[in-house]
């Protein structure tokens, strides 16, 4: 070893062993008695468990100080948890060199206070608010309960909260105490909370907007002279920013306009553009390539009545369709709108033209979107060669619940929906027929990685001859969101020369299990079953497979391989979209 290296070589193994030592050989402070939060807590207290833990070392005089501290410590320590007499054998060595000091206090918390008599009360207006109540109601604060302060915190924090909520904003505790009796173990509580006067919604005043105040003022959930509470204000805000016609909401109460108990409200507004224009491009295997193009017309007047316009370009289906929305008597919960679609579709099954206008009435009720529909539509079609037309005036009823604990990335949820529709003869259509369907789908996660998705699909039509049925309304099986492993729409009742017209009927299910290998990564199994027939002695076709999913920030993308179990190939799919 060099002349230079050796020196530099004890320094680093004398600091190396001084260091070594110091761990090995520190002050020790031993705690015994107590566990978990009462352990936590004395140790949280103690200042004398933290300066023997410091590097270096108090002096020793320090250490006696903080010593004769620790009992008061650790009765503060104790009494939040009911203990107000505790045995205490505390002994600290401060004798010989640093590192053989020692400390050890055995605690013993002894027995635990609890509640004699609780005096829990309400005055003022809110006396009988059941929402107040309802709080005295949840305490833990009972005769004979232990005593635990932080129950009693809570339910201070909570009465207050609840009150600034609901407008007492004079509301204040006239009294509030525990009394603790030390030698009988004993506490009385008494909380006396006055609520005062509770505020009225004083004068509501809106910014200027695009769109007129008396449709704004549909949008309240409340009026002047009613009772203030938050949860509509928050309620209002969400609302409006829902109704697209705004970019940024904020609903101010005035408190430092409160009079005689009335509260005024300020709504600022600030409007979006008044038009948004839109362009995706995409692809499925079901489609091919495709483009979107969008135009919304966020407000077309002062009545808020609006106009979405969609063009959907495919390789199979080409699609305009416009909609002129009018906000309903409540515009957080009904729509009416006047529909026009346009549509050309040339698939390896499908040859039609349509066109189609019509009326709607979209509304929710509760978690269930309802949507009522009036449509005249006119369809040309060619089957095997055979060109035929309809005329249909059709009404339809849809009610759909989507119930998903996030609708992007769903672990738990489930959607269901039942549609019906209609024709007669007697009302302006070629043929009578009655169409019903029954859709399902649903997500439940097994374990951390493990999640399980099924859905089901079922479809009726109650009509003479399915050579009246327009080729759009027949129905079909097959393709990506269908059963996987077979073509788009290549399942169903056969022609004469082979080729696939649709059916009266639809049956088809399908099982899938993936597994998350890695954050935003999933790898699946599934197995469909499923195909549209009109004889109900058809035999079901299923394919299986695997497949990749990544959970996109628009919802999953997913990649199937999947195959026929009842013919040889394969076959890809490609989807991106919400499971629900």
């Amino acid at each position: 070893m060099s002349l230079f290296y050796r020196p530099c070589f004890r320094i680093l193994s004398v600091l190396l062993l001084a260091g070594l030592a110091g761990h090995v050989l520190a002050a020790r402070f031993e705690l015994s008695g107590v566990e978990s939060e009462l352990a936590d807590n004395v140790r949280a207290m103690l200042s004398l468990d933290d300066a023997m833990a410091r590097t270096p070392l108090p002096t020793a005089s320090r250490l006696r100080y903080l010593h004769r501290q620790a009992p008061d410590e650790i009765r503060r320590a104790l009494q939040p948890f009911g203990y107000y007499n505790p045995l205490l054998q505390l002994e600290i060595d401060l004798e010989g060199p640093s590192e053989q000091w020692a400390a050890h206090y055995r605690v013993d918390p002894g027995p635990r206070t609890h509640i004699r008599s609780t005096q829990i009360e309400l005055e003022g207006e809110g006396t009988e608010d059941s929402v107040l109540q309802a709080v005295l109601g949840q305490t833990e604060l009972k005769v004979g309960a232990p005593l635990l302060h932080a129950q009693y915190s809570d339910l201070k924090s909570s009465l207050q909260s609840q009150a600034a909520e609901r407008g007492y904003y004079e509301a204040q505790f006239r009294r509030s105490e525990i009394r603790v009796d030390p030698e009988q173990n004993q506490a009385d509580i008494t909380v006396i909370y006055d609520t005062g006067v509770r505020a009225r919604i004083g004068e509501i005043r809106f910014d200027n907007a695009p769109v007129s105040e008396t449709l704004l003022r549909r949008y309240l959930g409340f009026e002047t002279g009613d009772p203030v509470n938050t949860a509509h204000l928050i309620e209002l805000q969400r609302n409006l920013i829902d109704s697209d016609y705004f970019a940024d909401v904020e609903v101010r109460p005035q408190l430092a306009e409160l009079e005689n108990a009335e509260l005024p409200v300020d709504v600022k507004l600030v409007p979006r553009k008044r038009s948004l224009y839109q362009a995706g491009f995409g692809y499925g295997t079901d489609t091919g390539a495709r483009m979107q193009l969008g135009l919304t017309r966020r407000w077309v007047n002062s009545r808020g009545h609006s106009l979405n316009s969609r063009l959907r370009l495919s390789e199979i289906r080409q699609q305009f369709t416009t909609s002129y929305e009018i906000p309903g008597a409540n515009p957080v919960t009904d729509r009416f709108a006047l529909n026009l679609r346009v549509q050309d579709e040339q698939s390896d099954t499908i040859d039609a033209r349509s066109y189609a206008i019509g009326g709607s009435w979209l509304q929710q009720i509760g978690d269930w979107e309802r949507r009522l529909s009036l449509d005249w539509e006119q369809e040309s079609w060619v089957f095997e060669g055979v060109e035929q037309d309809s005329t249909l005036l059709i009404p339809r009823a849809r009610f759909t619940r989507t119930i998903a604990d996030n609708r992007l990335n769903t672990t738990k949820g489930h959607q269901v929906s039942f549609g019906v529709g209609l024709a007669s003869e007697n009302l302006l259509s070629d043929t009578d027929l009655l169409q019903l369907d029954l859709r399902g789908k649903r997500v439940d996660t097994l374990s951390d990685r493990w999640r399980l998705l099924t859905r089901a699909e079922l479809g009726v039509t109650l009509i003479d001859s399915v050579d009246d049925l327009p080729a759009t309304m027949r129905y079909y099986a097959g393709g990506d969101n269908s059963v996987r492993g077979y073509d788009y729409q290549s399942l169903g009742p056969v022609g004469d020369n082979g080729d696939v017209i649709g059916g009266r009927y639809l049956v088809s299910g399908s099982v899938e299990l993936d597994y998350l290998i890695r954050e935003n990564w999933r790898l699946a199994v599934f197995v469909d079953t499923g195909s549209a027939f009109d004889d109900t002695d058809t035999e079901l076709k299923t394919g299986a497979g695997i497949g990749a999913r990544w959970q996109s920030p628009v919802g999953p993308v997913r990649l199937d391989l999947a195959m026929p179990l009842d013919e040889s190939g394969w076959r890809i799919h490609f989807t991106l979209g919400p499971d629900l």
